[in-house]
C-alpha cells in the first residue's frame, strides 16, 4: 500500500545529496537532500551501517511536507503519512518491521475517510470501512488473517443494496442464496486430478490413448455439473462401431446419423457405421478430445433449439460411451442408461451454478437448465435473466437475451430450457446472477450465480 500511495507524491525532480552545513556537522548520521532549487527536498537519520534509522521527511519542490514515517534500522516501524502537493492528507497508518500494523486510514481529496481499518502482521483485521467520495455509499467487511471472514455490507444513503458471509476468504452467503456448492479451490483439485489420471496403455489399440483422453474430458464436465462421473468406461465393442460411424461419415464427407453406403466400402462395415452413427454423436474437425467440447458447446444455429448432444453428455443415467475416429470425423456412443439416474437431483445446469473453469465454457455458448422434475414449461412464459455482478456482487444491467428455447425431452434428459446472452465475459472473476422465471416473471423458479475462475487445464489442443 505504501508503494501505491507513495506513487500520488512520487519525486517531480532530480535531486542530489548534500552535506549538512556547518550547523549540522556535529551529528554525521543526519542525511540532507535538496531540490536544484535548494529547497529542502528530504531529511532523515541513518544509523552506523547506514540504515535509515528514526524519522524520515519529504518535501514538494514547493516546500509543502507530503511524506513523514519512522525507521528502525532500515525497517518501517512506527507511524506513515502521505499528503498532496496542496497538503491534504491522503493515508496514515502503522508499521512494525515493514508490516502494515495498527490502525490504517486513508482519504478522498475532499478530506472525507475513504477506508479505514487496522492490520495485523501485514494482513486485515477486523472490521474495514469503505466511504465513497459524497459519503453517501458505504461498505463495511470483517477480515480475519487477511482474508474476508464474517460480514460484508454495501449501504447506499443507508439502504442495504447487499448483505453477504464470508468464510476464510471464501463468500458462504449472498442474500439466501448459497452461491458456490463446491469451493473453488477444491472444484479445480478435483477437475485436475480428474483430467490428470494416468492412461492405461491398450497395445491392441492404436487409439487407445485418444480414446481415454477423451473419456477424461467427458468426465470432467459431468463432474463439474454434479453427475455421476467415476465409474463411466468405455465399451471396446462401441467403440469399433464408433470407428466405422466416422469412417462412413468421412466417406461420405458429411456428418449423418443414417448414412447412406459410400461407394466401395464393405457391407459389414457399413452395417457397424449404420448403428454406430444412429447411437453417437458426431462432429467434424479437430481431434476426437476437441469433439467433447464441441458437443458441451451445441450452440450453432442448427443445434441451439435442442442441445442434443449435450444433453446426452450430460444424461445422468450414462456409464457407458465409447469414442471413434476417422481422420477429423468422430463418433461418441451416446445412447447408454445403465447407470441409473442418481437420487436427488432435480436439473442439470450448464454452465453449473457457482465456480467454472474458463476453459469449460465459452462466450458464444448457450446457458442451460435439463430438468428432470417437474411439469412442462411453456416457452411462452419462460423469462430469462443474467446480470453481470460487481466486485461487490451488486448486479448491474441484464445483458440482452438473444435465444431462448424449451427444449422436449428425448435427448438423454426430460424438458431442457436453453437461453444465450449476448456480450457475455468469460474471463477469471466475471460473475453473472442468473434468474429464470416459468411462469411468466411471476416467481423466480431458478435463481443461481455464476463466477469463471482459472483454467483446470490441461485444455484439449
Amino acid at each position: 500500500m505504501p508503494g501505491a500511495f507513495q506513487s500520488a507524491v512520487a519525486v517531480l525532480a532530480c535531486f542530489a545529496l548534500a552535506a549538512a552545513p556547518a550547523a549540522q556537522e556535529a551529528n554525521p548520521n543526519e542525511r540532507v537532500a535538496k531540490w536544484p532549487s535548494g529547497n529542502l527536498h528530504e531529511r532523515y537519520m541513518v544509523d552506523e551501517q547506514g540504515n535509515k534509522h528514526g524519522n524520515f521527511e519529504r518535501w514538494s519542490p514547493s516546500g509543502v511536507r507530503v511524506l513523514f514515517e519512522v525507521y528502525s534500522h532500515g525497517k518501517l516501524h512506527g507511524m506513515h503519512r502521505e499528503w498532496t502537493e496542496t497538503g491534504t492528507l491522503v493515508c496514515q497508518m502503522s508499521f512494525q518491521d515493514d508490516q502494515f500494523d495498527g490502525p490504517c486510514e486513508t482519504f478522498h481529496e475532499n478530506g472525507r475517510t475513504a477506508t479505514s481499518g487496522s492490520y495485523r502482521d501485514g494482513k486485515k483485521t477486523g472490521k474495514w470501512t469503505e466511504t465513497d467520495v459524497t459519503g453517501e455509499r458505504k461498505r463495511t467487511a470483517e477480515y480475519r488473517e487477511g482474508q474476508l471472514h464474517g460480514t460484508v455490507r454495501v449501504q447506499l444513503k443507508g439502504r442495504q443494496l447487499t448483505h453477504q458471509t464470508w468464510k476464510r476468504g471464501e463468500l458462504t452467503a449472498l442474500g439466501e442464496l448459497a452461491p458456490f456448492p463446491v469451493p473453488r479451490e477444491s472444484l479445480l483439485s478435483q477437475l485436475r486430478q480428474i483430467l490428470g489420471t494416468e492412461k492405461v496403455a491398450d497395445g491392441a489399440d492404436p487409439k487407445s490413448a485418444l480414446r481415454q483422453e477423451a473419456l477424461l474430458r467427458l468426465r470432467a464436465y459431468r463432474f463439474l455439473c454434479g453427475l455421476p462421473h467415476g465409474e463411466m468406461v468405455l465399451s471396446p465393442q462401441w467403440n469399433e462401431l464408433c470407428d466405422a460411424a466416422a469412417e462412413v461419415c468421412r466417406r461420405n464427407g458429411k456428418l449423418d446419423h443414417h448414412p447412406v453406403q459410400p461407394p466401395g466400402m464393405d457391407d459389414k462395415r457399413y452395417q457397424q457405421g449404420v448403428e454406430g452413427a444412429g447411437h453417437s454423436n458426431l462432429a467434424v474437425g479437430g481431434t476426437v478430445v476437441d469433439s467433447v467440447d464441441n458437443y458441451m458447446d451445441d450452440s450453432d444455429p442448427g443445434n441451439i433449439g435442442r442441445l442434443g448432444h449435450r444433453r446426452w453428455c450430460l444424461n445422468p443415467a450414462m456409464k457407458k460411451t465409447a469414442f471413434g475416429t476417422d481422420e477429423n470425423f468422430h463418433a461418441m456412443w451416446s445412447m447408454d442408461s445403465s447407470g441409473g439416474s442418481p437420487k436427488g437431483l432435480e436439473a442439470i445446469y450448464y454452465p453449473p451454478r457457482g465456480y467454472v473453469p474458463v476453459d469449460f465454457f465459452s462466450a458464444e455458448r448457450a446457458f442451460s437448465i435439463a430438468l428432470l422434475k417437474g411439469g412442462s414449461v411453456k416457452a411462452s412464459e419462460l423469462r430469462a435473466s443474467i446480470r453481470p455482478l460487481d466486485e461487490d456482487y451488486l448486479p448491474g444491467e441484464p445483458l440482452e437475451i438473444t435465444d431462448r428455447h424449451v427444449a422436449d425431452a428425448g435427448y438423454g434428459t426430460g424438458t431442457c430450457i436453453v437461453f444465450r446472452g449476448k456480450g457475455l465475459r468469460v474471463a477469471v472473476g466475471a460473475r453473472y446472477l442468473v434468474e429464470v422465471s416459468v411462469d411468466g416473471g411471476v416467481s423466480q423458479a431458478h435463481q443461481y450465480l455464476v463466477e469463471f475462475c482459472e483454467p483446470a487445464g490441461p485444455v484439449a489442443k
